[in-house]
């Protein structure tokens, strides 16, 4: 009995430092992944702090612009190995925006964008937070409005206030089938082991997938589909982890960043046979 105490600590003890170390490979990877200079003026996101534990993810700190912050939280939910994320980066802009100034660059934004009909939302902004009020026709074109304010200069933070109304009811039942078969459809994960419930127009996604990028496609995915007045994202991200290529952020040109894999370790072993 004391033999088989002694095997369980020791297990544990190598868990624990199993997972210790893919916490600081995550945690390096994220802050390579910190452009050294960024903006008009050059400087790096300031007060940018990176915390790991099991696999989740915690970001905090100030950035300029909310392009800066998205590219990050959307690099981090691509890891392998990242359960979660929370996101609670601030947007402090270089420049001061007057609220009048940010309302009006928010109303020609929204105007001004295709996927969405002119007089979508009704725009109020307070110390640079931004709330729109309105009716959309869909999940996906309150998620675009939401995207396109976030992106308006000036603005720190979004209150999205907008309801869904599509032009057609649809019933609970179609929208699941529409749902699953564009989960089908999509090559990128395996949809096996993902359920989908629906009820008002508000599709529950539950299951397991092997990354945050999964978890946020089948999301995507699921606000496009006609009938989605809103989408609750149960789907957990699977812990067990496979060797992955290493991953590399490459800029091309202000604004753009590409990903670029170095090879798979079973490349990598298959050309040392060779």
């Amino acid at each position: 009995m004391g033999h088989a105490k002694k095997d369980t600590r020791k297990s544990v003890v190598l868990n624990k430092a199993e997972s210790d170390a893919l916490d600081a490979d995550l945690r390096s990877r994220i802050h390579a992944a910190l452009p050294p200079a960024s903006g008009r003026n050059g400087r790096r996101p300031e007060g940018i702090s990176v915390e790991v534990k099991d696999g989740m993810v915690l970001l905090r700190g100030t950035a300029r612009t909310f392009r800066e912050k998205i590219r990050l939280h959307r690099f981090v939910m691509g890891l392998r190995g990242v359960r979660a994320l929370k996101d609670m980066i601030r947007i402090e802009p270089a420049e001061s925006v007057s609220d009048e100034r940010v309302a009006l660059l928010v109303r020609q934004a929204l105007d001004a964008h295709s996927e969405l009909p002119p007089g979508t939302a009704s725009v109020h902004v307070r110390d640079g937070v931004c709330t729109i009020e309105g009716h959309v026709r869909s999940a996906e074109e309150r998620h675009v409005a939401e995207m396109v304010t976030s992106n308006c200069r000036g603005v720190k933070s979004v209150v999205n206030k907008l309801n869904v109304d599509p032009l057609d009811e649809v019933s609970d039942e179609a929208t699941t089938r529409a749902v699953k078969g564009a989960l089908a459809y999509c090559k990128d994960f395996d949809i096996e082991g993902i359920t989908v419930s629906c009820v008002d127009g508000r599709v529950v996604l539950r299951g397991l997938v092997p990354t945050m990028m999964d978890r946020g496609l089948a999301e995507e995915i699921t606000r496009l589909q006609f009938g989605v007045r809103a989408v609750e994202n149960h789907i957990q991200v699977s812990h067990h982890l496979e060797p992955q290529p290493a991953t590399v952020v490459e800029n091309d040109g202000p604004g753009r960043s590409r990903r670029a894999k170095r090879g798979s370790m079973r490349k990598r072993s298959a050309g040392s046979k060779a």
